[in-house]
């Protein structure tokens, strides 16, 4: 996989602009502070978070239950998947967002991974990503802290971010770095502040514009990422 350094912005070339313009954080993310405005966040929020979505409250990855909420919304342009959106509010204020980074960003989302967290104690260990795609995350409600390890020099940053934010997390960060979500407790004790509450995650699966050589995905990589989709 080519490297993802910081791209130069090009006329005419929308996702490296955009790129260009974001502040780089952990070794290679790409944040978007208030991605949404407060009262973006709130309409979102008041929809996402409710019975208007259709949350899997017991949901298995590898046969093991999780203990968040998810809901993974596959093949956007489907048929089946239209007619989910057609009878359902919730994804279509989905729908809307995915649309959104989709037109700003010049490239596709293909899929979209939701996750709702109510328990504070709640934690993802230290891990890489295999999806063999780029990924937008979309943070909403609550925060959370999500920590990068270098694997060479075991320096450890991190990012907390706010309601709104949206970063851009290419896949060659994996071959560098690993990351873990930190838990609502340990989030307040790095704060310094009480971090109670839900917080809603929404993981976009983007493909980049072909003029943006820098962020080629291998057919190594996609094939690991047809793996790991067939696997969960």
């Amino acid at each position: 996989m080519k490297s993802s350094s910081p791209p130069s912005p090009q006329p005419g070339k929308p996702f490296l602009e955009k790129l260009e313009s974001s502040n780089k954080v952990c070794g290679g993310l790409y944040l978007f502070d208030l991605y949404l405005s407060h009262d973006e966040c709130a309409e979102a929020l008041k929809t996402l978070d409710s019975e208007d979505f259709p949350w899997d409250i017991s949901p298995k990855l590898y046969g093991q239950k999780l203990t968040q909420h998810d809901y993974q919304h596959y093949q956007r342009s489907s048929s089946s998947t239209k007619k989910k959106i057609g009878r359902s509010a919730g994804l279509q204020k989905l729908e809307q967002i995915a649309g959104r980074i989709e037109m700003e960003f010049d490239g596709k989302i293909t899929d979209v991974y939701c996750n709702r967290f109510q328990d504070p104690t709640h934690n993802i260990e230290w891990h890489k990503d295999t999806y063999g795609r780029h990924i937008f995350v979309l943070s909403l409600g609550s925060r959370r802290t999500v920590q990068f390890r270098n694997n060479k020099s075991r320096a450890t940053d991190s990012i907390t971010p706010k309601e709104g934010d949206l970063y851009f997390m290419p896949l060659a960060i994996n071959s560098t770095h690993m990351h873990r979500v930190c838990s609502a407790e340990e989030t307040s004790e790095i704060l310094g502040e009480e971090n109670s509450g839900t917080r809603l995650s929404f993981v976009f699966f983007f493909e980049s514009p072909k003029y943006a050589n820098e962020f080629k995905i291998s057919k190594t990589d996609r094939f690991i990422g047809f793996v790991e989709d067939m696997l969960s």
